[in-house]
């Protein structure tokens, strides 16, 4: 196997590891949960930009197709939104889960647990919260308007991971702050979901050609996502775990085409969502073909 090969098979694995594992190992270590999750958010996304360059899925989605001026709008639109909603909503619940907590004489949260194992018992239940939001998104055809500038664009890169319509934040974002605010997660727990989300958010959409083997059956990124965007509603309505693909294991939404490394094209059909940001915010309020 030569050294190119090698590099595309480990790639994904050991960076999950390292950075995933090296998080839990910050935060027992007493280090700041907020700050951990920030600096491994960084490292993850100048990782991701550098191997988009280095190990292209394919090189013209390096190339701006008239989506790169949106997309950068995204951005701050996406954690700015996040960081004004959840915040409010898990104070809400917070007071909520302590005086269930307080009716049942118990905590509902595993909290004497390793926080590895609390981590993971996390990102089981998150994914639920977010399955059905995400599904719903595609199923309902008032939600797909505003899902719908997700799956616009006709190729994936890292920006894609923050490309939603503040409708779509919004909606996901509340139902994602639910489950672990009610349940009474530590500051840790969730700083550790945080940064399993920025990391895998950006794998899930980086023009980065990794192999992933068995792990298809375990995470909702690479060559899974693709099918998620393909331009065939028959591909594309599958694969809806945000990080993972536990759900969809179970749900039988899970798909892959085992002789292709994704779709033959991505997008909407019969797409009229404008290039214009400003213009695309007001597409959900008027009527469209749904994919």
């Amino acid at each position: 196997m030569k050294a190119r090969d090698v590099f595309s098979w480990s790639i994904f694995p050991v960076t999950v590891a390292a950075v995933l594992l090296g998080g839990v190992w910050a935060i027992d270590a007493g280090h700041e949960p907020s700050l951990v999750a920030g600096i491994g958010t960084f490292v993850s996304l100048a990782l991701v930009v550098t191997l988009e360059r280095l190990l292209p899925y394919r090189k013209e989605w390096n190339q701006s197709q008239g989506d790169l001026r949106a997309d950068l709008l995204y951005l701050p639109s996406y954690f700015g939104i996040n960081a004004l909603v959840q915040p409010v909503v898990a104070a809400g619940i917070v007071l909520g889960g302590a005086m269930m907590s307080d009716a049942l004489g118990m905590g509902l949260w595993p909290s004497e647990w390793p926080l590895l194992a609390q981590f993971l018992l996390a990102c089981i239940v998150v994914e639920f919260f977010d399955y059905w939001p995400h599904r719903w998104l595609h199923e309902v055809p008032f939600l797909w308007r505003f899902h719908a500038i997700h799956h616009n664009p006709k190729r994936l890169y890292w920006l894609n991971a923050t490309r939603a319509h503040f409708g779509e934040v919004v909606f996901r974002g509340i139902l994602n702050a639910v489950p672990l605010a009610l349940a009474g997660a530590s500051a840790e727990v969730l700083a550790m979901v945080g940064l399993a989300n920025s990391l895998l958010g950006l794998f899930q959409h980086a023009n980065i050609n990794f192999k992933m083997g068995p792990l298809t059956w375990i995470f909702s990124v690479g060559e899974m996502h693709r099918w998620h965007h393909s331009l065939k509603i028959s591909e594309a309505n599958h694969n809806y775990g945000s990080n993972f693909l536990f759900w969809d294991v179970v749900f039988g939404t899970r798909y892959r085409d085992a002789e292709k490394s994704g779709p033959e094209n991505l997008g909407i059909e019969d797409d009229t969502i404008p290039a214009s940001w400003w213009s695309q915010l007001w597409v959900p309020f008027k009527e469209h073909k749904n994919s």
